[in-house]
């Protein structure tokens, strides 16, 4: 018995089938709508209800032979549908367990029927079709299929989870059924060996997205796997789509959690979240070990959110970037170190959020510059100079610059230990323990200007100073002086606070460390040397401090003198380079050892440009890309193109420090072309 249209829903959607002819081609769900059968029915062009993600393709390798002549005809008898997985072999006949990657199979026939799968035996079903012969006549079977999406959402990129750590996945499908997640050793489990609250959840029928978090118990080098799992209750078999994940050594073995939820995988940069990760362990552990009770939260959720039309923000333990943002300045992730400052404040209602709240928000400021920032590595260094006029007065703004005061009390009235191991609060865990220790009802102020209030009652009894305005003139008179500079917090008594901290490393410090240039200044010769075999060229580029745009480093090596370098420090991936007084550096990769006397640096004057050539810069070499060899140090120039004979040189790696990029004050690079020359 035959019916003229089967519409069947198992996952996403609802399946339309076409005509055909006996040769089994598949016919494209975009033009069916005007394709009859072989009787001369049209089919319902109701093509729209297929999934937006079936596929559909054409095989001939696998053949199902019907045994039962008779269709069904008041519908699908849903307990007979199976599931079964890429390649997955059929153990015995169709009502049997199929276990692979949960992909659903509709199989109907060129007239639009759907047959009945009872007593149907099979070899093996194919991917994405199968033909059917009845008796002799053969009949096409078209099948369209949706896979469970199954997204790892950890801390790692990767499909990798690190031992002792969490894992958190999510998963999306319109599986009709229930279903259900474990985590296990091994592929298709049922069962976990290892569960944890928020494993098992089930679903119902129509879309459903589920979020699983567990900790990753197994040693490194396993891997175990996430399951999803069709409750064939029918069968007594489960049919589950599993996604493998491997496990590292721990990076961080820590108390504290971080979890992200959200549109992640909308995130372009691709180390965006492991940047977060960095941040988060290096940053959260610290602050919760200086300014922490014991009663803040101890586990943070970082969101990214495709919907949100502004830049963040910190709901309680959340903190949220927009996705535009993110891709948009895939740097700036200051504020997430500042969002969680406040979550180890805690200040509520303790402290005046009337005005500006510029404790609260500045603190947080400092919390964010301190220990990212100036932390741990010099990837997202801040950067300011003391003539820096906003460092000097903020107006007492929630968000003005006020990092290096906050630095400066943290160096002169640092938290330390007595004679007998005990701590001796500095000022600013004074203010802080003053503020979270405030049960007298009423918020505290802390108006800067106000004598004799708490808050400024804690100043004058640390500092001598009457009132936080007075010492903040001090500040700026000693900035001005010369007699206090920030360069680094590497020598800040207080650092004891958060070092030695359980399951990451103690800070690297980042510092202002001028480097000392080489003492071999060579002559420009008066006619540049351009033209010989120039042995740099398309040479590879191994480190570079930044780029802008199609104006990348490798330009410098191409042969082409209309190309150029540019970059400013804003293009900077690491900003290393600005703590050691360069403002740019590029080093070339020869290939293998080179011999050369003389190079050439092609600078913008060459193009009218000449306010644009660099004034100071030094030319390194090395063997081995870690030791360097000055050859060649110029300071005052003008020159539009310059070639230096540096002597007989052997290398395999070069070396261009840029100290001024330009003939002003800015320090932008152009540099259109570097040679060398064997003369």
């Amino acid at each position: 018995m035959k019916k003229t249209l089967l519409l069947l829903v198992m996952l996403l959607a609802v399946i339309l089938l076409f005509s055909c002819n006996d040769d089994a081609t598949t016919t494209d769900p975009a033009s069916s709508s005007n394709a009859g059968d072989s009787t001369g029915s049209s089919v319902n062009d109701t093509e729209d209800d297929i999934p937006d993600d079936a596929v559909t393709e054409k095989t001939d390798d696998y053949t199902a032979v019907i045994n039962e002549e008779e269709w069904v005809s008041d519908g699908i008898d849903y307990s007979q549908l199976k599931f079964i997985g890429t390649g997955a072999d059929v153990k015995s006949d169709i009502d049997k367990t199929y276990v692979g990657n949960a992909i659903t199979y509709y199989l109907v026939d060129s007239e639009g029927n759907s047959e009945s799968v009872s007593g149907i035996s099979i070899r093996q079903l194919p991917v994405v079709g199968a033909r059917v012969e009845e008796d002799e006549a053969a009949k096409k079977v078209d099948v369209y299929v949706t896979e469970i999406d199954i997204r790892v959402l950890s801390e790692f990129t990767s499909l990798t989870a690190r031992a002792g750590s969490y894992v958190m996945f999510d998963f999306t499908t319109n599986i009709p059924v229930n279903f259900y997640v474990t985590v296990a050793p091994s592929a298709d489990s049922t069962a976990g060996e290892y569960t944890q609250g928020g494993i098992t959840t089930t679903g119902s029928n129509g879309k459903h997205t589920g979020i699983a978090k567990c900790t990753i118990p197994y040693r490194s080098g396993s891997t175990f796997y996430i399951n999803i799992c069709i409750d064939n209750s029918s069968s007594g078999y489960p049919i589950c789509a599993s996604v493998p994940v491997k496990i590292t050594d721990a990076k961080y073995v820590s108390d504290y959690s971080l979890w992200f939820q959200g549109d992640w995988e909308l995130i372009k940069d691709e180390e965006y979240r492991q940047n977060l990760v960095d941040l988060f362990y290096n940053v959260y552990p610290r602050l919760y070990a200086r300014f922490g009770t014991g009663t803040e939260p101890k586990a943070i959720t970082f969101m990214a959110d495709k919907n949100y039309d502004g830049v963040a923000y910190c709901a309680g333990t959340t903190v949220c970037v927009s996705t535009t943002y993110a891709n948009a300045n895939p740097k700036d992730l200051g504020f997430f170190s500042h969002e969680i400052t406040h979550s180890v404040q805690q200040y509520g209602s303790k402290l005046v959020y009337g005005g500006d709240a510029w404790w609260t928000e500045n603190m947080a400021n400092y919390g964010g510059f301190r220990y990212f920032h100036w932390g741990y590595s010099t990837k997202f260094v801040q950067i300011y100079t003391a003539s820096d006029k906003s460092l000097q007065d903020w107006g007492y703004q929630a968000y003005g610059n006020n990092k290096w005061f906050f630095a400066y009390m943290d160096a002169k009235y640092p938290t330390t230990l007595d004679d007998n191991g005990d701590k001796v609060l500095g000022l600013i865990d004074s203010i802080d323990k003053l503020i979270k220790n405030n049960n007298t009802g009423a918020a505290y102020d802390d108006d800067p200007y106000k004598a004799g209030t708490p808050f400024n009652n804690v100043v004058k009894e640390i500092t001598g100073f009457e009132t936080m305005e007075q010492l903040r003139l001090h500040y700026v008179d000693e900035l001005n002086k010369g007699t206090w500079a920030f360069v680094g917090f590497r020598d800040y008594a207080d650092n004891f606070l958060t070092e030695g901290l359980d399951g990451i490393p103690d800070p690297t410090y980042p510092m202002y460390e001028a480097v000392t240039p080489g003492n071999k200044t060579g002559t420009i010769l008066e006619t540049p040397v351009t033209d010989g075999t120039n042995i740099a060229n398309d040479a590879t580029i191994a480190e570079f401090s930044g780029e802008i745009g199609r104006e990348v480093a490798t330009n410098i090596v191409d042969g082409n003198l209309d190309t150029m370098w540019r970059s400013s420090s804003a293009a900077h991936d690491d900003y290393k380079y600005q703590l050691t007084g360069v403002q740019h550096e590029i080093v070339i990769d020869l290939g293998s050892s080179k011999s050369f006397n003389t190079y050439t640096m092609v600078n913008a004057g060459s193009k009218g440009a000449a306010a644009q050539n660099p004034s100071s810069w030094e030319i390194l070499v090395s063997d081995d890309g870690k030791s360097w060899t000055s050859v060649d140090y110029q300071v005052d120039q003008k020159v539009d193109i310059a070639s230096v004979n540096v002597g007989d040189q052997s290398a395999r790696y070069v070396m261009i420090r840029l100290y001024k990029s330009t003939q002003s004050s800015s320090d932008i690079v152009r540099l259109y072309e570097f040679m060398l020359f064997d003369n």
